[in-house]
């Protein structure tokens, strides 16, 4: 695919000026369009048959939030293909606001809501459809009750191959998330409409969120997590004008992007898609004819048969099949300014993706070891319980711990209040500790299922014979704050110099 200059009459048309510092022109249609995108019918698929499908309705407030996602998105897209666009930080954003303080309690077909820009875009939402379908069905066998682990995670890979057998299927490949947002047209619609586009965004986040609070976690542990994470879902994350940028799904959820990061790269590209095409809808200077070809132009970008004979880890920079990706994380493409591991999270500041984000030594590459923790909207890697505890308590507000055990068919997962206190799933569970030098931390801070397994555990380390079982009161007493190994990564925000394209963050490191 080759992208070249528009010709001179388009490139002086009011609003089509180059953003300072973008390096890929406007681009142009390519050659290999793919012919059912001037097929105005909408192809709808079905779900793939399993006794899993809406299973998603055993997280009843999940569920809704999830519903009322689609019905937030059909409303802004009909207000923009309807001359509404000037009511969208008011009256389409009233609307919306209540519809996701107000979730329906079943799905919402879009088409329903939005007609006009369906009929104006039915190629594109045969795309969205079928994405959608991906994400709910993924919750669906994640949710279901029925399967092992063992099963889930096969059949959530015979979803991936019945995602891609249909031509509409986004690519699991990593893309550079700084090309495809480096358009003309690119940031304007979260500068115009910040308010509806931070709706979008935490759309993006509850979507990406939910993964590691079901993935090869017991169904009976889903609402107690959800309500934590709905509450900030609610309260916190619609409302955030101030992101530098989309939530990332290896962000949100490390654990699952590590194990399929095919269908993170995928959830991250059709999230990306989103933002172009709002952007698009968005940006002055364009005919209804160039804004429907650059439409579908976004669209041919992220396909799977775009890149079909691609593979991850391999491009060039800023370029159309640029699929490398940090070392460490497969799940996700490259980020403004990012480096090997290194790059810039929304909220948090520098950080490597390779490290414990709370002592700053590098993550163990054999298990059972180490946590993650979700706290104030964010999610992290860290190599073991002492770091997990005590990053939690830095935090205000209430956390969540997933951490591994003695056995790896079971993840304690524990939840604190506002004040600090931690319940678990595992009632039995008990904890060693032995302070000492960080670089070891994942051999003496661990969780166990039971004390009986606290003891063989010890018996088989002599040096830690003497060591006596914590409960879970006592080891949440316990707090050693930051290490003396923790390295902040001082750098500038990348998505503020140079101008500032983006409303400022409050984020910074931790």
């Amino acid at each position: 695919m080759a992208f070249a200059l528009l010709p001179t009459a388009w490139a002086q048309m009011p609003g089509m000026e180059m953003k300072e510092g973008t390096k890929s022109p406007m681009p142009t249609m390519p050659s290999d369009l793919p012919r059912w995108m001037n097929s105005r019918g909408l192809d709808e698929i079905f779900y793939k048959r399993g006794p899993y499908n809406w299973a998603i309705d055993r997280i009843p407030a999940f569920a809704k939030d999830m519903y009322a996602t689609g019905v937030g998105h059909a409303m802004a897209y009909e207000a923009l293909v309807t001359g509404q666009a000037n009511q969208l930080e008011s009256k389409v954003f009233s609307k919306i606001d209540w519809v996701l303080q107000h979730p329906p309690s079943m799905p919402v077909d879009e088409a329903a809501i939005s007609p006009r820009f369906v009929q104006k875009y039915g190629y594109l939402e045969k795309v969205f459809d079928w994405a959608h379908t991906l994400h709910f069905q993924t919750i669906d066998v994640f949710s279901h009750p029925g399967m092992t682990d063992a099963q889930k995670e096969v059949e959530i890979d015979r979803l991936w191959k019945f995602y891609q057998s249909e031509p509409y299927a986004i690519t699991g490949l990593p893309m550079n998330m700084e090309y495809l947002d480096s358009f003309p047209y690119s940031m304007t619609f979260r500068r115009n409409y910040p308010k509806v586009n931070g709706l979008f965004w935490g759309y993006h986040w509850l979507q990406t969120v939910n993964y590691d609070m079901l993935y090869r976690v017991p169904v009976k542990d889903h609402v107690p997590q959800y309500e934590v994470l709905g509450e900030q879902y609610r309260t916190s994350e619609l409302y955030k004008t101030d992101r530098d940028f989309m939530p990332m799904t290896a962000e949100m959820s490390p654990r699952f992007a590590k194990r399929f990061p095919y269908i993170a790269n995928a959830f991250d590209n059709l999230h990306m898609l989103h933002d172009n095409v709002n952007d698009i809808l968005a940006y002055p200077g364009l005919t209804e004819k160039q804004k429907e070809d650059q439409i579908k132009i976004a669209i041919y970008r992220v396909l799977a048969t775009t890149h079909a004979g691609q593979k991850a880890g391999q491009g060039e920079p800023m370029t159309l099949h640029d699929h490398r990706h940090p070392t460490s994380t497969p799940g996700m493409g490259m980020m403004k300014g990012s480096e090997d591991d290194v790059m810039f999270m929304s909220g948090m500041g520098w950080m490597d993706m390779s490290e414990c984000a709370h002592c700053s030594i590098a993550l163990p590459e054999e298990g059972p070891w180490g946590a993650t923790v979700s706290a104030n909207g964010w999610t992290m890697m860290v190599r073991c319980m002492m770091c997990a505890r005590d990053m939690a308590a830095e935090t205000p507000g209430r956390a969540i711990i997933r951490a591994a055990t003695e056995d790896d068919n079971r993840l304690l997962i524990m939840i604190s209040d506002e004040e600090g206190n931690w319940t678990s799933n595992i009632k039995d569970v008990v904890f060693l500790e032995v302070f000492g030098e960080h670089p070891e931390c994942s051999s003496w801070s661990r969780a166990f299922t039971s004390q009986a397994a606290f003891e063989k555990f010890v018996q088989a380390n002599p040096d830690l014979k003497e060591v006596k079982p914590l409960s879970l009161e006592a080891w949440s007493k316990l707090n050693y704050g930051t290490p003396e190994t923790y390295r902040k990564i001082d750098r500038p925000n990348p998505y503020r110099s140079g101008g500032g394209s983006t409303p400022p963050s409050d984020g910074g490191s931790q």
